[in-house]
């Protein structure tokens, strides 16, 4: 099996079926659906509307079913960069983490000190 071909938002943003491809993404694995644009069993609009974009969200609160799944896999062509994938390997949403900056302490021991001992 051969290298993942890997691809960047920006670069499924672009291929939006507006004179050019139409790609979506489902966790993470990028899809080019556009041979099966016209094949889809409620008619290309659901699909056009999230050409370009993310569809996980769309894809799993419209309840497909497990068939649906398998015909994606044909029209798989890579994965999302590690830099911006959303989902972790078991397909579950990563948490998003913070950086808060360090917190300024300008007290120093005696101010502490005192200001425990006033009040």
């Amino acid at each position: 099996m051969g290298d993942v071909q890997r691809y960047t938002l920006a670069d499924v943003a672009s291929r939006n079926g507006k004179n050019a491809p139409v790609w979506i993404i489902y966790k993470d694995s990028v899809y080019d659906v556009t041979t099966y644009v016209d094949e889809h069993p409620d008619g290309p609009d659901s699909i056009m509307e999230q050409a370009g974009k993310d569809a996980t969200k769309d894809f799993d609160q419209t309840g497909h079913t497990a068939d649906a799944k398998t015909i994606m896999t044909k029209y798989k062509i890579g994965e999302i960069i590690e830099e911006e994938k959303k989902y972790d390997a078991n397909g579950k949403k990563k948490k998003k983490v913070v950086s808060a900056p360090p917190e300024k302490n300008n007290r120093s021991c005696i101010n502490i000190v005192t200001c425990g001992l006033i009040g």
